[in-house]
């Protein structure tokens, strides 16, 4: 039995990778981070491109006014080619700037290895700016940033390294110390340090000895050596590549099945020198243990020894992430006081409105958990907003942060005041009952914060998909349902009572049913699992489920539902955008997500005891009991599912795991659509070529996709949980990835997809 369903499971996951991603400073696109007044560029933004580096040298100049206070305008730390360009523009703008270097000017390339290439990518990007990237090797590239240094003569101190920015709250000015006792004072700060810190380490033993390196200077090093190197980027067969040329034998070992990272013209060189037996490669093996002339490699059958006198452990580096949290930035994916308050208060409001809302209809216990929730919110608010002066004192955020707070407080404070007005003085808004003010407060929120959506990634996709979803929600799940529908029952303009709208489509009045044109089984459960189910719901609700999405999926893949039409995907794409990136990669969330699996088989088993039951029990009394144990176990699974895991925990998870935790790990509909998506043509292709492994793709897909690994491998992504949000494609810095379908395992272009681009 569990044979079949691990099977099963694989069988949907395929063969999808399961990367993670590595954590940077939280950068806004005008390289913004969470202080005020100070910037990052470089390769801490999570680009490892020189021409994009020295762009964003130039461009965070744009983000400072002039203050004319009699400081420094800006000080940059780190002499690397963005804050050398940041400094060549500063001085052609005039201002009074100073660079401050811990060790010497472009030190991280010098301590790149002999000969080392150099890629211009992208190929069709010039900045417009003094520093020229050309390719060539490590050489050619020292000559030509070192020249241009000596033509701008910059206010550069070298061997300088930053202790302390301290910021002056009051004045909105910063106070800049360095290890040589220096204080400078300062209005902006910029951070150019790159992502080169502590080398990522094996933890095995014999790692100490003085033959094992994390860095490759001069491949004359290893002249005469038996040298071992592990990892499976770039570094690592560059070094295999270079040092091949002196060594006695040389043998990389990595971890992976294949080499997928490192560029393609480094993988054609390294092959070439595999077949000619110059270099071996061994994957999918690990080193156990470093002696002082072997090593001991392990695979997932046996251990050998191998003769060594020269390791080489180039598995990359961390970002200088404790450097950075000492400043107070805030770093991807970490939580301050401030967030976990922040995420209490979120939790306790969704616990408040999704269980006020079906206090109505559900245990009357539903209202002392909704009340315990909006109690607890408004404690953490008061909790949060004493932080906020403690910590801020009190500097009001500008721009769309404002408005997102203010819009996020007010419309807490409605619907709980909506709530604790209707359970306890009988005072109802409007006339209204909370469930009617908490999708009043659904539509306006994916209105509000779709327009920011549109505004902030301004591709015709976004603006349609986006467009597309604000209508769906605004129009068919709330205008029509709660406002149009019953004005018209009122007004008698629906027909005969038993007329075909009154009795087939909303029987009795139920013009909550309407939610089922929009909301397919099993997501929307009433669709099908309904006592006084009609003939027309069980035809649509079939229809739908089984016809119309099936064959949407096989055509432009599970998004063309859960991206463009879905109210959860809606809330997902517009109030959760900002927070993609924190959707876990880890192994317990890609485990996890199959839970909607299992959601699928009980929504599926209590559907159709329900049906049999209705449909059954005029011919057979016996068949009643089956609905009556389905209706036993239903309040539970509304209580666990519907309110539980779509309501509390996947809204009250926004902020902390993405907006999309429900749809990627519980959601039912979503589960079934992956059966379908098995089938689909959609895929999304790469140019294995362009890719750098910068990981934004990855990094910012809120379905915890390991993107980077299909593009490093140059192969269709095929992953179930795709929907279709275009982010990882949109914000490629060089347009790796295309949409598009696959037809006869060949490339076609999606038409309609490209269009919208």
């Amino acid at each position: 039995m569990f044979g079949v369903i691990n099977r099963y499971f694989k069988w949907l996951q395929g063969n999808a990778p399961q990367g993670g991603v590595e954590n940077y400073p939280v950068v806004s696109a005008n390289f913004h981070t969470n202080i005020e007044g100070l910037f990052i560029i470089g390769d801490l933004t999570g680009v490892p491109l020189l021409k994009l580096a020295v762009a964003s040298g130039k461009k965070v100049l744009e983000e400072m006014p002039d203050l004319h206070n009699g400081l420094l305008d800006v000080v940059i730390i780190g002499a690397g080619p963005s804050g050398v360009a940041c400094a060549l523009q500063a001085s052609r703008m005039g201002k009074k700037y100073l660079l401050l270097e811990s060790n010497s000017v472009f030190q991280t390339i010098k301590s790149y290895p002999k000969g080392k290439p150099i890629f211009a990518e992208p190929q069709d990007m010039a900045p417009d700016i003094e520093i020229k990237i050309q390719d060539g090797t490590k050489e050619s590239l020292l000559r030509d940033l070192e020249s241009v240094v000596v033509r701008g003569k910059l206010s550069l101190l070298e061997n300088n390294r930053v202790i302390a920015v301290n910021r002056n709250n009051a004045q909105k000015t910063f106070s800049i110390q360095t290890e040589k006792g220096e204080t400078y004072q300062t209005n902006y700060v910029v951070i150019a340090i790159g992502k080169t810190g502590d080398f990522n380490k094996l933890d095995v033993k014999g790692e100490s000895l003085s033959h094992v390196f994390y860095r490759l200077i001069d491949p004359m090093d290893a002249k005469e050596k038996h040298v071992i190197i592990v990892g499976g980027g770039d570094s690592a067969v560059e070094a295999a590549i270079a040092t091949s040329r002196f060594a006695k034998n040389v043998t990389l070992v990595y971890r992976g099945k294949n080499l997928n990272r490192p560029k393609q013209e480094n993988i054609s060189r390294f092959e070439k020198l595999v077949n000619s037996g110059k270099i071996q490669l061994l994957t999918s093996s690990n080193i156990s243990e470093i002696t002082e002339d072997t090593v001991f490699v392990s695979d997932a059958i046996s251990t050998k020894k191998i003769k060594s006198d020269f390791v080489l452990v180039l598995t990359g580096t961390k970002p200088p992430i404790s450097f950075l949290q000492k400043l107070g930035i805030q770093i991807q994916n970490t939580k301050s006081i401030r967030d976990w308050v922040g995420f209490t208060s979120l939790l306790s409001f969704s616990t408040a409105a999704y269980f006020g809302k079906a206090a109505v209809y559900g245990s009357f216990w539903y209202s002392y958990v909704a009340s315990a929730g909006a109690f607890i919110f408004i404690l953490t608010g008061i909790s949060w907003l004493y932080l906020f002066v403690l910590q801020s004192g009190f500097s009001i955020p500008k721009g769309w942060n404002r408005i997102r707070n203010v819009y996020l407080t007010m419309a807490s404070i409605y619907f709980i005041s909506v709530y604790f007005s209707a359970t306890y003085s009988n005072f109802y808004l409007f006339g209204k009952l909370p469930s009617f003010h908490y999708t009043l407060l659904y539509s306006l929120t994916i209105l509000v914060f779709g327009i920011r959506r549109m505004a902030a990634r301004p591709t015709q996709y976004i603006k349609w998909q986006t467009l597309t979803l604000i209508t769906i929600q605004m129009f068919f799940l709330f205008l029509l349902p709660e406002i149009i529908l019953p004005l018209l029952g009122d007004l008698k303009m629906l027909g005969e009572a038993d007329g075909f709208l009154l009795t087939e489509v909303f029987p009795n009045g139920a013009y909550w049913k309407a939610y089922g044109f929009i909301l397919a089984w099993p997501l929307n459960m009433g669709v099908l699992y309904d006592g006084g189910i009609t003939k027309f719901w069980f035809y649509y609700g079939m229809t739908v489920t089984f016809f119309v999405i099936p064959v949407l999926v096989w055509r432009y893949g599970k998004g063309a539902y859960c991206g463009w039409i879905c109210s959860c995907g809606g809330l997902a794409e517009t109030l959760g955008d900002e927070h993609r990136a924190k959707m876990p990669h880890g192994k317990w969330a890609y485990a996890l997500e199959h839970s909607g699996q299992w959601i699928l088989l009980l929504a599926s088993v209590l559907t159709i005891l329900k049906l049999v039951g209705v449909y059954g029990k005029s011919q057979f009394l016996f068949l009643s009991g089956f609905e009556s144990s389905a209706d036993s176990v239903k309040w539970i699974y509304d209580l666990v599912v519907d309110i539980g895991l779509a309501g509390v925990i996947g809204v009250g998870f926004y902020f902390l795991f993405s907006g999309r935790i429900w749809c990627r790990m519980f959601c039912p509909l979503a589960s079934l659509m992956h059966i379908y998506a098995k089938f689909s043509r959609f895929r999304i292709f790469s140019d294995k070529k362009k890719c750098i492994s910068c990981n934004i793709c990855t990094q910012n897909c809120h379905q915890g996709i390991d993107v980077m690994g299909y593009a490093n491998k140059g192969i269709p992504m095929d992953s179930v949980q795709c929907v279709r949000c275009s982010a990882c494609v949109s914000l490629c810095p060089t347009n790796v990835l295309t949409f598009g379908e696959l037809v006869n395992e060949e490339k076609m272009e999606d038409k309609f997809s490209a269009r919208l681009m």
